[in-house]
């Protein structure tokens, strides 16, 4: 009993490990700019919305590879780079929209990270190394998007409307495709 108490421990101090790696990446403490492990020039143009349950770990994220238009998708952030296999990634339709791999530790073996269509997900290694060792654990779970701008200065009851309006409408389309 005592073996499985000190796995279980160990277990969740990776998992809180994983989870400021995940918060700092967020934070954007990892920088914009990336090298992919074929040498693809990877930029973030969003990191997303962080999703703390099952499935990829940043949505409505958006890179440029080489300087292309933005691809939006998910984020998945690992510890290590095979984890895309052991975690069955790749086999999991709730991956089919990942746009991009992020993982510490880089293993001797090299791993393929593709989507169950067998879409290729370039990879990108981080090394927390280069963190700064400074970091606050209060992290948003979204940062301002393209809305904030044109919203902020516009009176409480105009952007109440707007939002009960915008909400009533996606709830609308949702209902469509659920008839459908």
């Amino acid at each position: 009993m005592q073996l499985a108490g000190r796995y279980s421990e160990l277990r969740d101090s990776a998992r809180v490990h994983e989870r400021e790696l995940q918060a700092r990446w967020f934070a954007g403490d990892f920088g914009r700019r990336f090298t992919s492990v074929t040498g693809d020039q990877i930029e973030i143009v969003q990191f997303g919305t962080w999703n703390r349950e099952a499935g990829p770990d940043f949505s409505d994220a958006a890179i440029r590879i080489n300087g292309s238009e933005p691809i939006r998708g998910t984020i998945e952030f690992d510890l290590a780079d095979r984890s895309w296999e052991t975690h069955g990634h790749s086999t999991n339709p709730a991956f089919d929209d990942a746009i991009l791999h992020v993982f510490v530790e880089q293993s001797d073996r090299t791993f393929f990270t593709r989507t169950k269509s067998n879409r290729n997900v370039p990879q990108v290694r981080v090394d927390p190394a280069m963190l700064p060792d400074k970091f606050s654990a209060i992290v948003p779970l979204a940062r301002p998007g393209r809305c904030q701008a044109p919203l902020k200065d516009l009176p409480q009851q105009r952007l109440e409307h707007i939002l009960t309006a915008a909400s009533q409408f996606r709830l609308q389309r949702k209902a469509a495709r659920i008839k459908s």
